[in-house]
């Protein structure tokens, strides 16, 4: 076993900086886990911010803490600050679902439509979004000042209660992974309109998509610098889902995807802000557009789709890397199997430094304590070693 030498903040950023620590920092983001394991419902998770709070305390506390709290509180647990970055209607567990479901995002039906490309270059993205589409997503929201102002005080009661979560991990010394989230124009238009219209706009008016995509990223970079000033976690969570690999070719990732991506970059590491680059689904042939993004510094957090020891061969010296113990292993497996991964994870990916122990994407709802413990364990004690862990054959996450 390793001895610790550093604090978890040192840890962290240590990891960011492309440095090798005293070991690798553990953080399991997400914590859906949390409601089952307190006995609570999804219906109380993602309604009461305070109780989703707290239920991640007592994981926490439970399992014996660990380095970096991935997602602090009420962040992915309220549905309203979600869908403001994807911007489309929702389903809740308690309401359109069963009372211990998931949050379902539902894109049966665009809820934008082509002329509102026109609007969006004409006003920008807020006042769009505040006074056309938000109406249509969450009727009694936007469309009018008074809809307008129900809708701020949403946002800065999640606000309020997220700051206090942060001032919670930070007075015991835990530093909290991200603040507020963001998306590039790619990412919330083809939510807005669903991904097929939106692949077809491609097609059929790039001239005004890209106008629209360039009227937009004003106000979406004003937006979560100001929540990031407000909260004062100077990291923040960029979402990328439709700009994968599989999901959207090399052409159109460079005509429509990637500018705005390295604009957006550009302008959080020049306030010195650190961009989670959350990309889930399999980025593994776009991993060398990420080169032209600043070295040093972004987190790029991977879900288990993308090639993880790809990306630490092609990008372990450009940024730090994060993931990716698989949802499969994580419900599914055993505490033997999740070891041996994590094992190979810190001998491959963490050699030399800068990588991140975490779940792919999120601790899956159904995980088991035992595998969730296994994990956490194993990135704390396992002292690096030459060799590589071989996985069981037949496995998903092989």
């Amino acid at each position: 076993m390793r001895s610790e030498t550093m604090t978890p903040r040192q840890r962290f950023e240590a990891a960011i900086n492309l440095q090798e620590p005293d070991r690798v920092p553990v953080c399991p983001l997400g914590m859906l886990f949390s409601a089952p394991y307190v006995g609570m419902t999804m219906e109380t998770y993602y309604s009461d911010l305070k109780a989703a709070a707290s239920a991640q305390r007592q994981v926490f506390d439970d399992l014996g803490g660990w380095d970096v709290m991935g997602l602090s509180g009420s962040t992915m647990t309220d549905p309203f600050p979600l869908i403001t970055i994807f911007p489309n209607k929702v389903k809740r567990p308690g309401k359109e679902l069963p009372p211990d479901a998931i949050m379902q995002f539902d894109e049966s039906e665009p809820a934008m439509v082509v002329e509102d490309y026109d609007i969006i270059i004409k006003k920008g993205w807020n006042r769009f979004f505040f006074n056309h589409l938000l109406p249509r997503i969450q009727p009694g929201y936007g469309g009018n000042t008074f809809g307008t102002i129900k809708a701020f005080l949403r946002l800065m009661r999640f606000l309020r209660v997220y700051k206090k979560d942060v001032r919670y991990w930070e007075k015991r010394g835990i530093p909290v992974l991200v603040g507020v989230p963001c998306v590039v124009p790619y990412e919330m238009f083809s939510t807005a309109r669903t991904l097929k219209q939106f692949i077809l706009d491609l097609y059929r008016y790039p001239e005004k998509v890209i106008a629209a995509m360039d009227a937009a990223i004003p106000d979406a970079i004003n937006t979560v610098l100001r929540g990031a000033r407000s909260l004062g976690v100077p990291r923040v969570f960029l979402a990328g889902e439709r700009g994968s690999g599989d999901m959207t070719s090399p052409g159109h990732f460079e005509q429509f995807y990637l500018p705005w991506l390295k604009q957006l970059v550009d302008v959080l590491v020049g306030e010195g802000i650190t961009p989670l680059l959350h990309f889930d689904g399999n980025w593994t042939r776009h991993l060398t557009y990420l080169k032209e993004l600043p070295q040093g510094k972004c987190i790029l957090d991977l879900d288990s789709t993308t090639d993880i020891f790809k990306a630490k061969e092609m990008l372990g010296d450009h940024m730090c890397i994060m993931g990716d113990v698989p949802a499969t292993l994580l419900s599914l497996g055993t505490p033997e199997e999740v070891e041996a991964y994590c094992r190979r994870l810190i001998d491959e990916v963490g050699r030399g430094g800068g990588f991140i122990l975490s779940s792919g994407c999120t601790v899956p709802y159904n995980a088991k304590i035992e595998n969730l413990k296994a994990m956490i364990a194993t990135g704390k004690t396992y002292q690096f070693s030459r060799g590589t862990a071989p996985l069981a054959e037949g496995k998903l996450w092989k």
